[in-house]
Formats: structure tokens, C-alpha cells, sequence
């Protein structure tokens, strides 16, 4: 008997089990990472979907080392279906950066966990430290006996979320939006290298997209400009940030085209253009697209230029408990 559909909380519970009472399944974990596979320590403690006000962690290791008792941490995100979301890796790492400012613990690593064929485009994207797929879990996870009718059941509750159509997140595909994007993708390597543009693979009808140079940092925030194409919008973006403090601290520095939105939970200078729609990319479209990308080009120099006093007001930005009373 198998459970058809699996859910980012199943398998949040399931592997924070596997945390807390295998000493061999945490110690294997670790060996996946980058900066903590040569070291010897023991769980701590376990947390599912520890939140603060920057958002949630759905599964937080604490590991005390065992032979000097430094403490670090692993920040794991679940995915099994749901896309991923432009800030949520600049959410765990200031969650994460929080709790060493406070001596909680002195390094960790953010992880995604997630079936192997995954978006494996936007795992690179959004810089995770480490990545766990699920096959693997699963195959640690499978007993050598058939008669342990427990272990195999955990480890085929892992694969089998790895499979199932059900559970498999698919870009909806679609000709126009391909010929659309992949026209964008020529003007932007010919007429605007500044954006080093990976190649798109947008879903149908998708006009906005992520540009994130070399240089652009993932820690202590993750700073990107995001281009709103339907609504004509070019944000220079600083995840986990108050536009209400951040602005007075950056005004002398704008542009007179610029302006400062809050977004969510990040602060954007913004450059307003023209919008556009997925169309077929004819003069008419790829003007507007032009535009777009260099008022994008033109917000990626602006930051390269004044990146101290940026990062400097981002940082004294952040929406900590005290300066959201």
C-alpha cells in the first residue's frame, strides 16, 4: 500500500524524524554537503518550518560538533512540486545569518532537497550551497532486507514522491513563448552583455524573468534586478530590506527616473518602461524588449557603481522584531 499524492510536509516530517533518531542517516547527510562532509558531529536539535518574520525554514538541523562542540546548522527546503520563488533563498540565508549574529550557532549551509529532474535551471540560479535529491535519501534510506517492511516503505515514500506524475512540476511549454524568449535571448547576448542572461525556459505567457550578474551577492541578501515585462517595471531588488528605512539612506544617490517601492519583503529602485506582452517578436515587441533591458543594464551599472553605500543601506535595513514594532 503506497500514499498516491506526497506533500513539502511529509517529507519535512519524514526526514526530521531521520535527523533526530539515525545518528547514521545525519552523519551521511552531512558527508552531501560541501563545508561539513569531513565533520564529525552529532544532531542537536531538530525544528520544522522554524519561522521568524523574513518568512520559514521548512527543516532546520542543529549539529554540535563532536570533538569541539562548535555548533552549525543546516536550513533544508523541501520541494516536490511547487516552484521555487525569487527571494527564498535570500529569506533562509537571512534567517540563517540572524542566528549566528546571535550565537545560536557559527556556520551553516542552505540546502535543497528536491526529486533529481527538479528545475534543475532555477537549483543553479538560486545559488543553494548544497543539493540532496531525493533519490539519493531514498536509496540511503532502502534496507537490505525485503522483510523490513518499514524501511522499505520510507524509502519508497521518498522515491515514489521523485516519479509520480502528480507530484512532478512541469513548465507549461508553448511555441510563441519559446520563439519570444529565445528572440529576447539574442538581442540581450548581441546588444546587452551586462545582463549575462542564462538562456530562458519560461512557461507559457511568461514575461518576467531574473537577471543576476557576476558579482551580484546571494549573502547577506540576494540582490538582483527582476524585470516585470506585463507591467513595465525594472526593480534593482535587496531581499529582507524596508524600503521605508532603506530610502532616505539612498536618495542622493537616484537617478531623477528612479524611485524606491517596497516589494513584498525586499525594497526595489525601480525604472519605470514600456511594458510588454509574449507576441510574435516582430519590430514592434522587441523595441519595447530593448528598452526594457537597458533601463535593466542601466540599474545593473547603478549598482556596480554605488555597491558600498547600497549594500551599507540594506544592511542597516533589515526588518528585525525591534524596528517593526
Amino acid at each position: 500500500m503506497a500514499v498516491e499524492r506526497k506533500y513539502e510536509r511529509d517529507i519535512d516530517l519524514l526526514l526530521a524524524e531521520e535527523f533526530a533518531v539515525s545518528p547514521l542517516f545525519a552523519s551521511w547527510f552531512l558527508k552531501q554537503t560541501k563545508k561539513f562532509a569531513e565533520v564529525q558531529a552529532k544532531v542537536s536539535r531538530v525544528w520544522v518550518s522554524k519561522s521568524d518574520n523574513t518568512g520559514e525554514s521548512d527543516l532546520v538541523v542543529l549539529f554540535e560538533g563532536t570533538g569541539d562542540g562548535n555548533r552549525f546548522a543546516l536550513h533544508i527546503e523541501d520541494k516536490v512540486n511547487a516552484p521555487l520563488q525569487p527571494e527564498q533563498i535570500a529569506r533562509y540565508r537571512l534567517r540563517a545569518d540572524r542566528a549566528v549574529r546571535d550565537g545560536e550557532y557559527t556556520d551553516y549551509e542552505v540546502i535543497l532537497c528536491s526529486p533529481e529532474g527538479y528545475c534543475p535551471e532555477h537549483r543553479k540560479e538560486m545559488s543553494f550551497d548544497s543539493f540532496v535529491s531525493y533519490e539519493e535519501i531514498g536509496g540511503f534510506l532502502k534496507p537490505g532486507d525485503p522483510e523490513d517492511l518499514r524501511g522499505n516503505y520510507r524509502a519508497d515514500f521518498v522515491f515514489t514522491a521523485t516519479t509520480r506524475t502528480g507530484n512532478t512540476w512541469k513548465i507549461d511549454k508553448d511555441p510563441l513563448t519559446d520563439a519570444f524568449w529565445n528572440e529576447a535571448y539574442k538581442v540581450a547576448t548581441s546588444e546587452f552583455p551586462d545582463l549575462e542572461m542564462k538562456r530562458p525556459n519560461n512557461t507559457k505567457g511568461e514575461t518576467w524573468i531574473t537577471f543576476h550578474p557576476l558579482g551580484f551577492p546571494t549573502r547577506p541578501r540576494y540582490t538582483y534586478v527582476l524585470l516585470k515585462g506585463s507591467k513595465g517595471f525594472v526593480d534593482l531588488t535587496f531581499t529582507g530590506t524596508l524600503a521605508r528605512i532603506f530610502s532616505p539612506l539612498v536618495r542622493q544617490l537616484l537617478e531623477d527616473d528612479m524611485e524606491i517601492y517596497q516589494t513584498g519583503k525586499s525594497a526595489a529602485i525601480r525604472l519605470v518602461t514600456y511594458g510588454f506582452e509574449v507576441a510574435e517578436p516582430d519590430d514592434t515587441v522587441m523595441a519595447k524588449v530593448r528598452a526594457a533591458f537597458a533601463a535593466a543594464v542601466k540599474l545593473i551599472r547603478f549598482y556596480r557603481q554605488n555597491r558600498d553605500a547600497l549594500d551599507r543601506a540594506a544592511s542597516e535595513s533589515l526588518p528585525d522584531p525591534l524596528r517593526l514594532r
